[in-house]
């Protein structure tokens, strides 16, 4: 009995040691998920409120969100509800995440745009100009603002209207500033004569094009792009422009009226400044009729802005803007152009 039992009990131990030496199965557990994927909608929650959105989080196989809202302000909420403070175009961004750190990402840009959301109503008179504005807006105060000069605003009104006075021929810059009862504010800027609002029109559906262009191309720091970027900090240099016939065009998809324009001077040696000429108008692109024609003119400072008015009511579907020369340089710089278009 004794041996009988020792034999068995070796059977076991060595029927042990044989499973013993096969390898142990790996056992993955990573990967048995299902893996994320990342969706949303977004609508604004009121009318009254075009600031305040609603992100509706359709997001599948995720137990984690986190939110960016590119104003500074997160959520790890699914399904957030969003105030932004400002006017602007925001890049929202949503990252979802499962158990084993699989992620997924998303984003939209969302417009909330000033042009958008309020239109200004000018009604001229034979003493001065009363703006006011239509909004769907809740607003909770406002300000009208004019500014003297670059540095320098005063508050003209805190009431719906403003009056102000322009004598012909001259210009003024005007903000309105609106805010919401959630302290969101949207800020309007306009350029006034004293019949209404001047509208930017230069590049309201409109091509541009340049005769001579800067030797790095028209992307670069100093290219001719720079002429149209409703920034005054930069500038389109062109060297060598000397005797030749230089211009600048602009090709709209329709006939518009164009009856006044703004020059910027650029930053440095006002050699380079425009000093002479005509600004053109055709239906082919071909056959131009000159419709405003300037010389001998004179920038007085750097970065100073001019802006030249005209008698025109055709509308052409071509523009050109040809310099017949500058102050003495054969180079041409110039930080800003704009083309205007006035009321009547």
């Amino acid at each position: 009995m004794n041996i009988k039992y020792f034999f068995i009990i070796g059977l076991l131990l060595s029927g042990v040691t044989a499973c013993s030496d096969k390898d142990d199965p790996i056992i993955d557990n990573e990967g048995l998920l299902a893996k994320p994927t990342a969706a949303f909608t977004y609508q604004t929650v009121d009318a009254k409120d075009p600031f305040t959105i609603k992100f509706v989080n359709s997001s599948t196989n995720y137990v984690e969100a986190q939110w960016s809202f590119a104003d500074d302000s997160t959520s790890s909420t699914a399904s957030p509800v969003h105030t932004f403070l400002n006017t602007g175009s925001y890049n929202v961004k949503m990252v979802v995440q499962n158990d084993e750190g699989y992620w997924a990402q998303r984003e939209e840009l969302i417009d909330i745009l000033p042009e958008k959301l309020v239109k200004l109503v000018a009604k001229p008179s034979s003493d001065n100009l009363q703006m006011s504005y239509d909004t769907p807006i809740e607003v909770e105060s406002i300000q009208w603002l004019e500014m003297v000069d670059a540095n320098t605003y005063i508050v003209r009104s805190q009431e719906p209207t403003m009056d102000v006075s322009i004598p012909e021929g001259e210009f003024k810059t005007v903000f309105v500033t609106l805010q919401t009862p959630k302290g969101s504010t949207l800020s309007l800027e306009m350029l006034l004569t004293g019949r209404g609002v001047v509208q930017d029109m230069t590049i309201l559906d409109s091509e541009f094009s340049i005769s001579h262009e800067n030797g790095s191309g028209r992307d670069a720091g100093e290219g001719s792009l720079k002429l149209i970027d409703n920034d005054i900090n930069t500038k389109t240099y062109v060297n060598g422009v000397n005797d030749d016939y230089f211009y600048w065009q602009f090709d709209y998809s329709q006939p518009t009226v164009i009856n006044g324009y703004a020059m910027t001077s650029g930053n440095d040696s006002e050699s380079r400044d425009p000093k002479s000429w005509e600004i053109m108008g055709s239906q082919d692109g071909e056959n131009w009729d000159v419709i405003d024609t300037r010389t001998d003119e004179v920038f007085t400072e750097r970065k100073q802005t001019r802006r030249f008015s005209f008698d025109n009511s055709t509308p052409y579907a071509y523009y050109r803007i040809h310099i017949i020369s500058r102050i003495s340089s054969g180079s041409f710089q110039l930080s800003e152009f704009r083309m205007l278009k006035l009321p009547k």
